[in-house]
């Protein structure tokens, strides 16, 4: 980006969160593990000079499954937030 040219919004819409598996008392703590790893990872690309956001045609995507520790929502919500980053830039993390 040359100085003054309008940085690039990148906006990320989960229009529904769907946890099977997940104990309804860790659902809060996989949710906010996965929105704000999303703001930390996606802050850390669109800083990164040689990443670059993909075009992107389709409404929605289907990730792969996520391997995590058992009992550990955070990690869950951190591992999920780490596919979405994935999908979205071109750059491996």
């Amino acid at each position: 980006m040359t100085a003054g040219s309008p940085r690039r919004r990148i906006e990320i819409v989960i229009g529904e969160l769907v946890l099977h598996g997940v104990e309804r008392a860790d659902a809060d703590t996989v949710a906010t593990a996965l929105r704000e790893g999303l703001v930390v990872l996606g802050q850390s690309r669109a800083d990164g000079a040689a990443a670059a956001p993909t075009d992107r045609a389709e409404s929605f995507r289907r990730l792969p499954p996520v391997v995590t520790p058992a009992g550990s929502p955070g990690a869950l919500g951190r591992a999920v937030a780490g596919a979405v980053i994935d999908s979205v830039w071109e750059a491996p993390r």
